[in-house]
């Protein structure tokens, strides 16, 4: 307890300094939690969509990756390719769909159409939406609006969508919120989009199977049967999804690092600034017995109680942060884009602990080797 009373105090000697220090590091492990926590976020949020899905398999053309919105190529040969096999191999429902998105400078001004065919409604791929008001399906010439987007853009029953200058519908449906991707899709007949994009092909087929068959095996024999595409269950988005997510972790820890570097940096000078300006009180703790291993703990510790701080300080500011991500994530696309687990937290504060040690070494390492004559020599 004696030796933290001498920590803090001299602290407390050079208070703008701390402050900064300090501030360095809150700012530097705050960056750092909430660039993280986009990854822990997403990693959540497409465990909790894909869980969501009604249909087990997802087929799209060979080498396509499963969450691009590009132009259809699937042939409309594929979907009765597979209609043909559906008995055979346990498929009880074949989807075709056509995504067009029109793209705008913010969510506002951003809209996905997934073109269904005749029949179906946005409750065939996810089971758990709920209709707000209207109907549950386009139909012909008409358009269910997903919840959020809805509510974004003041689309309510009879409001008109242009699609294209040539393609119009009216708001037949509109979803209740369920806080997914859902929210942010309005669902159209398939043809519009055919329409809007001049052709017959389309974007992916989902597939529903029998419980008693296994996906992995139906993939297996969609892909041996039928050339050119690629079937995917929920498992193996979910692992290149992952993989996806592993990838951007590292690109923002990168970037992080930056800010860590500038953090440890400012303790560094913090810590080896105050060893110069006490060299004289280190040679009066030499002269009346303070061992060298004394002195180097007494700054390390000094460094170690700033980097523990900053920690739980930026840690805080990195809640916040992500608090304040999720607003609004939540309100313009459905999904809460953040998430600050323990095992991040706990990761940072290792971080920020990682920092004040490795920038209080060297300053340690210097006042534990100042020579006793020399410092009581200084004036």
């Amino acid at each position: 307890m004696e030796v933290l009373a001498l920590v803090y105090r001299n602290l407390r000697a050079r208070p703008v300094r701390s402050l900064l220090t300090l501030l360095g590091i809150v700012v530097a492990t705050a960056s750092m939690v909430l660039f993280m926590s986009f990854g822990e976020g997403l990693r959540k949020a497409l465990g909790a969509e894909l869980s969501s899905v009604g249909p087990a398999l997802l087929v799209l053309p060979e080498g396509v990756e499963a969450f691009s919105a590009g132009y259809p190529e699937l042939r409309p040969e594929v979907v009765g390719q597979l209609e043909a096999l559906a008995g055979e191999l346990g498929v009880t429902k074949v989807i075709p769909s056509a995504v067009f998105v029109r793209g705008g400078f913010d969510p506002t001004s951003s809209f996905a159409f997934q073109g269904l065919p005749q029949g179906v409604g946005p409750k065939d791929l996810y089971p758990n939406l709920e209709v707000a008001e209207g109907v549950v399906t386009p139909g012909e010439g008409g358009a269910v609006v997903g919840g959020t987007i809805a509510e974004r853009n003041k689309l309510g029953l009879g409001k008109t969508l242009r699609l294209s200058p040539e393609v119009s519908l009216e708001v037949v449906g509109v979803l209740e919120r369920a806080g997914g991707i859902a929210d942010s899709v309005i669902y159209v007949p398939v043809e519009a989009v055919h329409a809007v994009l001049g052709t017959k092909n389309y974007t992916s087929v989902l597939l529903s199977v029998r419980d008693d068959r296994r996906a992995e095996e139906v993939a297996a024999a969609i892909e041996a049967r039928i050339p050119g595409v690629d079937a995917q269950t929920a498992g193996d988005v979910l692992r290149f999804a992952e993989r996806a997510v592993r990838i951007s972790d590292l690109v923002r820890f990168g970037i992080s690092l930056v800010a860590l570097l500038v953090g440890g940096l400012l303790v560094a000078n913090t810590v080896m600034m105050s060893v110069y300006e006490r060299i004289r009180e280190f040679g009066l703790m030499r002269a009346i017995g303070a061992r060298r291993r004394f002195i180097f703990g007494l700054v390390l510790l000094e460094a170690l109680l700033l980097g523990l701080v900053g920690g739980l300080l930026g840690l805080l500011l990195g809640q916040v942060a992500s608090f304040a991500v999720n607003w609004y994530t939540v309100r313009e696309v459905g999904l809460a884009l953040s998430s600050v687990t323990p095992r991040l937290a706990l990761f940072a504060l290792l971080v920020a602990l990682g920092l004040g040690l490795l920038a209080g070494v060297l300053p340690a390492r210097t006042a534990s080797r100042i020579p006793v004559v020399e410092a009581l020599g200084r004036v």
